[in-house]
């Protein structure tokens, strides 16, 4: 899944939406893709949300066993 938008709902679950307006709402944990080596995640290597979490901006923060980043280092695996 690459063309969507991705909405904070509360600390367990985002709203998404795929490029022809379906939603979808996921709850914690889900699986993710790393995007690029960052913070000690190696690029391809899927990893477990367990939580989530939303900055003062509405910046949108991706909690796993290992750390807090940001959503934008990951592509969400999920099917509509």
């Amino acid at each position: 899944m690459e063309d969507y938008t991705v909405s904070y709902c509360d600390h367990s679950s985002i709203l998404i939406v795929n490029s022809l307006g379906k939603m979808r709402q996921l709850y914690t944990p889900f699986r993710v893709v790393c995007r690029d080596n960052n913070l000690g995640l190696s690029k391809g290597s899927s990893v477990y949300i367990e939580e989530v979490a939303s900055t003062e901006r509405d910046g949108l923060l991706f909690i796993t066993n290992t750390g807090t980043y940001p959503h934008s280092c990951f592509t969400i695996v999920a099917s509509f």
